[in-house]
């Protein structure tokens, strides 16, 4: 009996693995099909919920640094400074932020010439009132990567800010700050709040890309990017 080409063909295919699926994209916005339904898992205890109503953009294309410390100390449940233009109430803005002991460690010319490195960004939270340490990129794993997010993304009082490279997540751009939201431990995936919202929706990363988009070069430090957590 003749076998045809056609017919070896339709055998193989029906050989291969009904799970084996095309390979997904490592970054997912938010508004696409995947994105729908990698939204509808963020876990009620995500730092996700406490975040999204504080978060904001960025009032210029360098103060993403700026925009993300803001969205997360409006998070937190410590006082606040009076910006004259929503007196009487207190909130933090990207001018109020700049405070006279946040101006010592980098001023408002310099953060829009060259934006912000890890380090600087945990002296100006520090002297917010707040607890800030720092995880270079360089220093940690996958695996201990994906334990550090898994765990901050909890309802455990801390925040995450990132620095990464735009370039690793396929984006245009150089280096850029931030906020972590969630993490979905089934996809494997963690939730960037973008705050150049002009730009880019807030996006789905798979915890190897996140660690490729962290362990690269700060050409200003000449250190690694990172990550930054935040406490009371």
């Amino acid at each position: 009996m003749k076998i045809s080409t056609h017919s070896i063909f339709l055998v193989l295919l029906a050989a291969i693995p009904l799970t084996l699926r095309a390979a997904e994209p490592e970054v997912v916005y938010w508004n696409s099909d995947a994105g729908k339904v990698l939204r509808t898992r963020i876990a009620p205890d995500a730092d996700y919920w406490q975040l999204i109503p504080w978060f904001t953009n960025q009032e210029n294309q360098t103060y993403c640094g700026v925009a993300s410390a803001v969205t997360v100390l409006n998070a937190m449940p410590i006082k606040k400074p009076v910006d004259p233009i929503y007196a009487p109430h207190a909130y933090f803005t990207q001018s109020n932020f700049f405070t006279p002991e946040v101006v010592k460690v980098i001023s408002p010319k310099t953060v829009r010439d060259q934006g912000m490195t890890r380090d600087e960004m945990v002296k100006t939270l520090l002297r917010q009132g707040v607890r800030a340490t720092t995880v270079a990129g360089d220093s940690v794993d996958e695996a201990a990567l994906r334990s550090l997010v898994q765990k901050a993304m909890g309802d455990d009082g801390q925040f995450v800010l990132v620095n990464f490279s735009r370039e690793s997540l396929g984006q245009e751009g150089g280096g850029h700050w931030s906020v972590l939201a969630a993490y979905d431990a089934q996809s494997d995936r963690a939730l960037i709040l973008d705050v150049s919202k002009y730009m880019y929706a807030p996006e789905w990363v798979t915890i190897s890309t996140l660690h490729k988009a962290i362990d690269t070069l700060d050409t200003t430090s000449h250190k690694a990017r990172g990550l930054v957590f935040v406490s009371q």
